[in-house]
């Protein structure tokens, strides 16, 4: 029994050394079908090596020089030949480590139905070996290996905690059996080391996740603000395009004028003129504001309104805006009005639809009140509106973004075929 208990040691061994090389090359991103022969050298070199040493020196021994034979030749081996980051060679191995833990203990559960008999222990730990691989390879090592564009901050909080317990583990369970005749200074102290790790994972996590929300409301008004801007452009190149055709053919209208005035022909002269001026008037830019990019955006949608013939009604009697960032104005008013637009635009009968904006200063505070007539049921999830389509609802939150980035307040509200949206920053 002894020597069956030793031969199953022994395999054991070289199942724990298998899965630690697969699982911390998998997790440092060197795949197996691409570096065939780093594994068959790796594993060949690496179990020749461990199987000397035991042989030679014994399991304890074994067990006890295990980093300095497996673990930090791994992670200079990761390093040197692959060129990864220290922190990503070191974070794979120890990593690797860690996942070794529950192999260890189902062989552990399973001996312990069979009065804790080591040779049961090693078989189902061999056993569960491969199973245990798969799911570290498919569902561990991509997000391990996302962490290679990681800030600094992610990778220590990364490192420091496997490192940590792998000091622990070895300096409790292996060069020491403290963990076992330790008592409750031991396990208090591990208890401790539990709780202090969860609270710091728990605030790293908090405040990772506030800087990404952060981030997506700053992209969403990037996004919504680029957008915008290519409307901009695009409605002051027709503009000057218009422009510039018009004084092109300045000279051959008033050849045309002249024409009918010498031909006697004065009603087809004031009709060509009256057309003219309608032209014009289509392609001029309104001024409904004194900040040049809000009436910018204003006058481009209040055309559009009247494309659409929706009655639209303009009062800004604000003029200072030079505390907000014109990004920020023109995505505010754009996603409001082109919401209230496409509202309207879903309404039958058309005699119904109404658009009005109102932006005034009070009390230092720049409040913003636009209403719109609708048909369709709006829905609101928290106070506010959301959309099932697909491609909507992302102005809404962009609009929200702007206010709260001002430290202001804001309010949605629809009752009795009216939408109003209100906000003060």
């Amino acid at each position: 029994m002894p020597e069956l208990s030793s031969v199953f040691s022994l395999v054991n061994y070289a199942f724990v050394l298998f899965f630690g090389i697969v699982a911390a090359l998998y997790l440092a991103d060197i795949g197996f079908c691409d570096h065939k022969r780093v594994y068959v050298l790796t594993l060949f070199f690496f179990g020749i090596a461990q199987l000397l040493f035991y042989l030679i020196m014994g399991e304890s021994v074994l067990y006890k020089c295990y980093p300095f034979l497996i673990h930090i030749p791994l992670i200079a081996l990761i390093f040197l030949r692959f060129h990864r980051n220290l922190s990503i060679s070191a974070i794979s191995v120890l990593s690797a480590y860690l996942l070794c833990t529950p192999r260890k203990w189902f062989g552990t559960f399973v001996a312990f139905f069979f009065d804790r008999n080591p040779v049961v222990s090693n078989i189902a730990s061999i056993i569960i070996t491969i199973p245990l691989l798969v799911l570290v390879i498919r569902f561990v090592s991509p997000y391990i290996i996302r962490l290679k564009y990681e800030s600094r901050t992610t990778l220590l909080l990364f490192f420091l905690l496997p490192l940590v317990y792998y000091v622990l583990e070895y300096t409790f369970t292996v060069y020491t059996d403290l963990l076992y005749t330790g008592g409750a200074v031991v396990i208090d102290f591990m208890d401790s080391f539990l709780v202090v790790s969860f609270f710091i994972l728990s605030v790293l996590s908090l405040k990772f996740s506030s800087e990404k929300n952060k981030a997506e409301r700053e992209n969403i008004l990037l996004t919504t603000a680029a957008t915008q801007a290519q409307k901009e452009i695009a409605q002051l190149s027709a503009s000057q395009q218009q422009a510039a055709i018009y004084r092109h053919d300045l000279r051959h209208h008033m050849n045309f004028i002249q024409s009918c005035l010498d031909q006697n022909n004065p009603k087809e002269a004031t009709s060509y003129i009256h057309e003219i001026c309608t032209n014009l008037e289509h392609s001029s830019v309104i001024r409904y504001c004194v900040n040049e990019s809000v009436n910018l955006i204003v006058s481009s949608y209040a055309n559009q309104a009247a494309v659409n013939h929706i009655p639209m009604q303009i009062s800004i009697t604000a003029t200072e805006f030079s505390r907000f960032q014109i990004t920020d104005l023109c995505s505010l008013f754009a996603n409001a009005l082109e919401n209230a637009l496409h509202a309207c635009q879903q309404m039958n009968p058309q005699s119904q639809r109404y658009i009005s904006l109102k932006v005034y200063e009070k009390n230092t505070q720049l409040c913003i009140q636009i209403k719109n007539s609708y048909e369709q049921p709006v829905v609101f999830a928290d106070d506010i509106p959301i959309s099932r389509s697909v491609n909507h609802g992302i102005g809404v939150q962009s609009m929200i973004s702007v206010v709260e980035k001002y430290h202001g307040v804001y309010g949605f509200f629809a009752d009795h075929g009216e939408f109003r949206f209100q906000a003060s920053m």
